[in-house]
């Protein structure tokens, strides 16, 4: 793989990409999810991918496979089909410990949700 240089700046200013970001990837004909690796389009997500920030907040897409919300849309001008730049994203936000930075491909979670009173 060829390793670019991103600067952690960068990389910061693409995480801020990753929350509120409902009509950015609805924007985006591809998305990234820098955790596990899923490439998609945000047509591939259900509607539940998407979490309620609260009243006055854009949407969160969380990622369809893995459920993490670091899901990158290109609509974002990040590079989010370049395999180095996705890497550096892993690296530096979750430091090393994803499903990218193990090696593993995306894999489906079955979530459970539970409901506290």
């Amino acid at each position: 793989m060829n390793h670019k240089v991103f600067s952690d700046e960068y990389i910061e200013q693409a995480h801020k990409h990753t929350i509120f970001n409902g009509s950015e990837v609805a924007s985006s004909s591809v998305c990234t999810c820098f955790y596990c690796g899923n490439q998609f389009t945000s047509a591939d997500a259900d509607p539940s991918d998407f979490w309620d920030e609260g009243e006055g907040k854009e949407k969160t897409l969380a990622c369809p496979l893995c459920g993490i919300d670091a899901v990158l849309g290109d609509a974002s001008g990040f590079p989010v089909t370049d395999a180095s730049f996705i890497e550096a994203c892993t690296t530096n936000w979750f430091s090393g410990y994803s499903r990218i930075s193990s090696g593993l491909k995306p894999e489906k979670v079955d979530w459970k949700h539970i409901a506290v009173e």
